[in-house]
């Protein structure tokens, strides 16, 4: 039963606990004990910590809705005012302070509702435990460092994260839950490789809220299989990252999170939807990596895609699978969007391609012939179709060929036609993450009204 009383008294007890841990951290920065980022950790651990209480102390997401703004309020202020460098004293440009309390009210929030405060304490373990460990053996001992955009991660502090999570996530299966022992082994396997790869392409401090939404999701979804279930979703992750590795390295044309972001999707698309959904992906992965004429736009300073285009390239396409997985005996309705996101977002780079190719620097013999690399829209458009449609006809999706053929011709025009009309009023101005943004809501609206011309015809 729910008594405001000693909900508050609770509250009062964890903000005398959170605020003295912050003032540990400020002394130990002050006498020099420890560099800002092992004090900014070690907040993080300790308050990380103190947070796993929260399932069984309040009853209420109210009362944590309430220390998290209080919380978000103080971080704030003080990183406006340069107090607190335990917490905010980094180089790197990150809002981890401010979403660390944010993502543990959603966690939070999402697992009173499921009842299940035993993969809150997991979650959160995981964020607390994990990403702190990562980061320190990352800053001391890591030596084989690999680019995510801006920002450096290494191999050894991956790694630390990986074991970690493992750990954590097997013992919380195997104490706090009624999952079998060998459930408990081959889940947390399949979690801590999947939570290390969102880690390793996170940025700006989005691992605080793509961590505990990530395992929550995760445990909540795989500790309901079988075991053959979940020895497949292991041997799919497998074949997933290595033919994405296979490909996206065949002219070093993804860069390491890139690769990682790509092998994300496809599982993504294969787990969540079928098989049949990971062929689009595969082929974008195969296109991007044998031709010239999907280069990245002007401006990179490398011609490897990371992380950022490739999620303004599948952010899209992730919506479809979402929207089939909620709605799996309508399948169908989704495909042909899921396919369109993917064929227009490189019409889009292709054209590109042909506005600035003098200032890309073009190190391969070209592969197709120049007078279809110089095509208009309609030409793009015909030459993507067949493939991305082709294969994926012969899977057993009850789509009729032609509509679908020319819903996905019409979409890839439609976002040309958006993207480019606005778009070519900017060039010179926005940056390159600006017409990321533009290439990624363009798809977004063809994609859509493909949607509803699917949803109108097949009803």
């Amino acid at each position: 039963m729910l008594t405001w009383e000693s909900e508050i008294g609770s509250a009062l007890v964890v903000a005398a606990v959170f605020l003295a841990l912050v003032g540990v951290g400020e002394l130990l920065r002050g006498t020099g004990s420890c560099s800002q980022e092992a004090t900014r950790k070690f907040v993080h651990f300790t308050g990380g910590l103190v947070s796993l209480s929260f399932a069984y102390v309040f009853k209420s997401h109210v009362t944590v809705l309430g220390l998290g703004i209080v919380f978000i309020l103080l971080m704030y202020t003080t990183k406006k005012l340069g107090m607190l460098q335990s917490v905010h004293g980094i180089k790197r440009k990150s809002s981890g302070d401010l979403l660390h309390p944010l993502a543990i009210y959603l966690t939070f929030t999402a697992t009173n509702y499921f009842e299940r405060p035993d993969f809150y304490v997991i979650s959160i373990a995981v964020l607390s435990v994990s990403d702190a460990l990562a980061a320190l053996i990352g800053v001391s001992y890591g030596f084989k460092v690999y680019n995510v955009e801006e920002e450096n991660k290494s191999i050894e502090g991956s790694f630390i994260f990986l074991l970690s999570t493992f750990l954590i996530v097997h013992l919380g299966l195997l104490l706090l839950t009624e999952v079998g022992r060998m459930e408990c082994v081959l889940a947390a396997l399949l979690i801590a490789v999947l939570v290390t790869c969102f880690e390793a392409i996170s940025l700006g401090g989005a691992d605080n809220i793509i961590i505990p939404f990530g395992t929550l999701f995760i445990i909540m979804k795989i500790t309901t299989k079988p075991i053959p279930e979940i020895i497949m979703q292991l041997c799919s992750i497998g074949m997933i990252f290595l033919s994405t590795y296979l490909f996206g390295n065949f002219y070093g044309r993804l860069g390491d999170s890139g690769v990682i972001g790509v092998a994300l999707a496809g599982y993504a698309a294969w787990s969540l939807v079928g098989p049949e959904w990971y062929i689009p992906v595969l082929i974008c992965t195969i296109l991007i990596s044998l031709f010239d004429i999907f280069l990245e736009m002007p401006g990179s300073q490398d011609e490897r895609l990371r992380v950022r285009p490739i999620f303004y390239m599948f952010i899209v396409s992730f919506g479809w699978i979402l929207g089939a997985n909620f709605n799996l005996s309508e399948e169908r309705l989704f495909f042909i969007p899921y396919v369109v996101s993917f064929a227009a977002i490189l019409s889009i780079r292709w054209r590109w391609y042909q506005r600035e190719g003098n200032l890309i620097s073009v190190s391969r013999r070209r592969l197709i012939p120049s007078w279809i690399t110089g095509g208009n829209s309609l030409i793009r458009s015909m030459c993507l179709t067949p493939v991305f449609i082709g294969a994926n006809l012969f899977l057993g999706l009850e789509l009729d060929p032609v509509f679908s053929a020319l819903s996905c011709l019409g979409g890839i025009m439609i976002s040309d036609l958006i993207y480019w009309g606005i778009g070519s009023r900017y060039h010179g101005k926005w940056s390159r993450v600006g017409f990321l943004r533009m290439s990624m809501a363009a798809v977004l609206v063809a994609s859509s009204l493909v949607f509803v011309a699917h949803l109108w015809y097949y009803r």
